[in-house]
């Protein structure tokens, strides 16, 4: 599998994965409430039950990145578990609010383009309804969210600082990496490696002709490998400077970097300075 690739277009195989299967549920539901519905002998337009469960599924799509970006905060790994859970606890309830308040407006601006009226109920016996029913919904997204970059961490392979004990803090510009990849790990110099290159929420390190994706920002991995062997080249690449051969200028006034392997990238003009002072 192209992993360079994968990690460059992953929020859009993300997106694609959400829509396909909160609409191959929005069609399972609405079908089995129209069979249900015909059973009873219940009369039912047959758009009604689309516009509820569609309605729904939708605006739990667009609540998932939210979801993503929480857990970012009050992760449900590590040290933190406690505040993790007693936050998700507090952000299902906003989760199920905003979940009820979108589907409710997107099902009357339905009804009334079909010439109907939706009527939701009593709130606070529907609210209380929909949360038993969302606080499911969110536990299997927060499930299918951590199971997915279970899965993906184990084919793709991270690297991680390598830390000097249990209770050591990371060193402020680690010398090697760990990389853990189908079970097996691989530790890598931090000094072998030729250049960065941002790809979504991971950056990856080239050393010689393999590619170890590490989950980071560029800023915050700027921040970790030592300026003195390090120097930012462009808002999506990172050299080392030990390797860079030749630099050549170009006509717009930016530059390309030649590395030692033989890699050409783009260099910036807006870090010349800081690259010539590392330079000198």
């Amino acid at each position: 599998m192209n992993w360079q690739l994968f990690n460059r277009y992953e929020h859009y195989y993300i997106a694609l994965f959400w829509i396909s299967i909160t609409s191959l549920q929005a069609w399972i539901n609405a079908e089995s409430v129209i069979a249900d519905y015909a059973r009873l002998e219940i009369p039912i337009e047959a758009w009604q039950p689309y516009s509820w469960e569609f309605s729904s599924q939708f605006v739990s799509v667009l609540l998932i990145p939210l979801i993503i970006l929480f857990n970012r905060k009050f992760s449900l790994s590590g040290p933190n578990i406690t505040r993790g859970i007693i936050g998700h606890v507090i952000f299902s309830v906003v989760f199920s609010l905003s979940h009820v308040v979108g589907m409710v407006l997107i099902r009357k601006l339905t009804y009334s383009l079909m010439g109907s009226h939706y009527d939701f109920g009593d709130w606070s016996n529907e609210l209380l309804y929909e949360y038993r029913k969302d606080v499911y919904s969110y536990i299997w997204i927060i499930a299918i969210i951590y199971a997915y970059r279970f899965i993906v961490s184990r084919l793709r392979g991270e690297a991680t600082v390598i830390a000097t004990g249990e209770d050591t803090p990371e060193p402020e510009h680690p010398e090697r990496l760990l990389v853990k990849k189908l079970g097996k790990e691989f530790i890598i110099k931090v000094s072998d490696i030729n250049w960065v290159e941002a790809a979504g929420n991971y950056m990856n390190l080239h050393v010689d002709n393999r590619v170890y994706p590490l989950r980071e920002t560029m800023a915050g991995l700027e921040r970790k490998l030592n300026p003195k062997h390090f120097a930012r080249i462009h808002r999506s690449f990172m050299v080392n400077i030990d390797n860079i051969e030749e630099i050549n200028p170009l006509d717009s006034g930016d530059f390309r970097i030649r590395l030692k392997c033989g890699k050409v990238l783009n260099f910036s003009r807006r870090y010349r300075e800081k690259v010539k002072d590392r330079l000198a």
